[in-house]
């Protein structure tokens, strides 16, 4: 199973304008995930972290949320398994095992990734390479 990390899930969603270059790959791996040959999972940090993203980006908040929705949905649409926020006692556990990343605002996805038994964590966040070898750190083109 692979966790997919909001930084893929953008470029799925909202950012296609200016990521180009990444969504001929992130299309692909998404039809991958879609038609069952690759199993993979998010967490409602990545869902939430996509929502703020489309809210932050957009001029007003009705168009925000609008668009975060529409995301949202997309997203949904997949056959991906849905991972809860972890706990306060799974977060102290394995806090040191990731305390190599070096945005705090990571370290909850990798948790999520390890609790949950996930082989990899897909994304274009160039933060996980800090814990590939504890995490193996890969983007959709690995998958391709």
């Amino acid at each position: 199973m692979l966790y997919i990390d909001t930084s893929v899930l953008l470029v799925y969603t909202l950012t296609q304008a200016v990521e180009t270059a990444r969504v001929p790959a992130t299309e692909a791996f998404f039809v991958k995930i879609a038609t069952g040959s690759l199993l993979g999972t998010t967490s409602f940090y990545a869902l939430h972290e996509v929502h703020v993203f489309a809210i932050a980006n957009a001029p007003v908040f009705s168009t925000g949320a609008h668009f975060g929705k529409a995301a949202l949905e997309k997203i949904l649409a997949l056959p991906l398994l849905l991972l809860p926020l972890v706990s306060r006692t799974e977060r102290r556990h394995h806090a040191r095992r990731f305390a190599a990343l070096r945005d705090a605002t990571d370290v909850p996805h990798a948790i999520a990734a390890a609790v949950s038994g996930c082989e990899a964590i897909v994304a274009y966040d160039e933060h996980f390479r800090s814990i590939a070898t504890t995490m193996p750190y890969k983007n959709p083109e690995d998958y391709l």
